[in-house]
C-alpha cells in the first residue's frame, strides 16, 4: 500500500520543511502532497522537495467541480506551464494521475496504523495521512512499539 504524506501549505522555517520531506523519504513514504488554494504557492514547495530529494513522487491536489482531482499537465484550470516544468525538474516525478487515494486521519499509534491500511486495501491504492511527527517512527519502524514521539521530525 503506498504511503503519501500531506503537507501543510504555511510553514514556519523552509530548513525543518525540506528535512521533514527527506525524512518522511527515508522511512519510505512513497509521495508527498500539497494543496492549491491555501497557503504559500504549492508548486514551488514542491519544486524545493523535488530538489532536496530523490525518490519522493509529487502530488498537487486541486478543488475541482465536485471533488478534489490532480492536476492533468495541460489540463483546464491546471497549472499547466508550471506544472510542466515542475515534472521536468523533478525528473518525472509528478503524478499526473489521481489514483484511488484514500484520506485517512494521523493514526495514534501502530495499531490503529496496521488497521487503518488494512481498511483501506481493497478500496484504494494509497493512502494520503496529514503530516504529522507519528508518521516517521511509525514508518520507520512498523512492527516495533517503541514511543519515541519526544524527536522532532526535523532532527530525524
Amino acid at each position: 500500500m503506498k504511503v503519501g504524506i500531506l503537507f501543510r501549505s504555511r510553514f514556519e522555517d523552509p530548513g525543518n520543511f525540506l528535512a521533514d520531506a527527506r525524512a518522511m523519504e527515508a522511512a519510505g513514504a512513497d509521495s508527498v502532497w500539497m494543496e492549491d488554494g491555501v497557503g504559500l504557492d504549492p508548486m514551488l514547495a514542491l519544486a524545493a522537495i523535488a530538489a532536496v530529494t530523490s525518490h519522493l513522487r509529487l502530488g498537487l491536489i486541486t478543488q475541482a467541480k465536485g471533488g478534489l482531482t490532480s492536476p492533468s499537465p495541460a489540463g483546464e484550470g491546471g497549472p499547466g506551464r508550471g506544472f510542466e516544468t515542475l515534472q521536468h525538474l523533478s525528473r518525472q516525478r509528478m503524478i499526473t494521475d489521481f489514483q484511488r487515494w484514500r484520506r485517512v486521519e494521523v493514526p495514534p499509534d501502530r495499531d490503529a496504523w496496521a488497521k487503518t491500511l488494512a481498511a483501506a486495501q481493497p478500496d484504494c491504492d494509497g493512502v494520503l495521512v496529514p503530516m504529522d511527527p507519528r508518521l516517521l517512527d511509525i514508518l520507520r519502524h512498523p512492527d516495533e512499539a517503541i514511543d519515541r514521539s519526544d524527536l522532532l521530525l526535523a532532527q530525524g
